[in-house]
């Protein structure tokens, strides 16, 4: 089984990002690996051994927007204060198949930090794999983090209503098909989606037992069918960043390389009459 695992993940172009829980398991304590938990709770009742605890809403400024990103020196400090440093290769978890760690795999690439992976299946598969846990803080670590922006990483509302109905331009939609039909508006004043945007929601990335990403070959599949072929830019958006981020951490994946994510995403876009908006018929 794990030859065939290992297989699987060749067929990724960038299998790096990608760790399993034995790899976790050898490595959690390395001098130069971070374990970063991201599970909503949770943490003090048990965790990955060496593990730090990261909220998932630490990592988007709901007092900054419209792109709602931490200022450089806030997020430096933030991974400063993890452990984390320039050379630090950071390995993410959660508990619902990456919509939190995903959304920190992506703002580290923003702020120039490629070195960084998600444990697949995140905690259900540790779990499930009847692991260690630990309920000890992991030991301090001195670091220093530099924020080096990429701002190729990141979308506005401006480069969205320019990406619509543009060639060589697809746009995402990770949210439900409540939300995108306007049935689950969510506290936002507007319902419907951006023109031109193609539904891909992120759990139909995921085995649905497992929680592990699905195969190279099933990826590719789901999005050249609906289009979306490596030579493409990708701007993904859902409602705060996280679900884009599971739909964009896949797509680099697979080898694409023009994401990205409109952190405004539907909280901005919802909420402005002035962008345009398209409903279900």
């Amino acid at each position: 089984m794990l030859f065939l695992l290992t297989l699987l993940a060749l067929a990724y172009a960038h299998p790096e990002q990608l760790v399993d829980t034995d790899w976790v398991a050898a490595h959690a304590h390395d001098a130069g690996v971070r374990i970063v938990d991201m599970r909503m709770n949770g943490y003090a009742a048990g965790h990955v051994s060496g593990a730090v605890s990261l909220s998932p809403t630490a990592i988007r400024d709901a007092n900054s927007p419209p792109a709602f990103l931490p200022t450089a020196a806030a997020f430096e400090s933030m991974m400063a204060g993890l452990g984390i440093g320039d050379s630090t290769r950071v390995v993410v978890y959660d508990e619902r198949g990456g919509i939190y760690a995903a959304r920190l795999w992506w703002i580290l690439n923003y702020y120039g930090h490629s070195n960084v992976a998600l444990m697949n299946g995140g905690w259900i598969k540790w779990t499930a794999e009847n692991r260690a846990v630990s309920t000890d803080a992991a030991p301090a670590r001195s670091a220093k983090f530099t924020a080096r922006p990429q701002p190729k990483w990141l979308a506005t509302a401006s480069d969205v209503v320019g990406a619509i109905d543009k060639p060589g331009v697809k746009i995402i939609d990770a949210r439900t098909t409540a939300e995108i039909e306007g049935r689950d508006l969510r506290n936002i004043r507007r319902g419907g989606f951006v023109p031109s945007s193609i539904p891909i929601y992120w759990e139909d990335l995921l085995d649905p037992q497992t929680k592990t990403f699905k195969p190279a070959d099933e990826l590719k599949q789901l999005y050249e069918a609906r289009g979306i072929v490596p030579s493409q830019e990708v701007i993904a958006y859902c409602q705060v960043g996280m679900r884009a981020s599971v739909d964009l951490f896949a797509l680099h994946l697979l080898g694409y390389d023009k994401l990205r994510n409109y952190y405004g995403a539907w909280e901005e876009w919802g909420n402005r009459d002035d962008l345009p908006l398209a409903t279900k018929k």
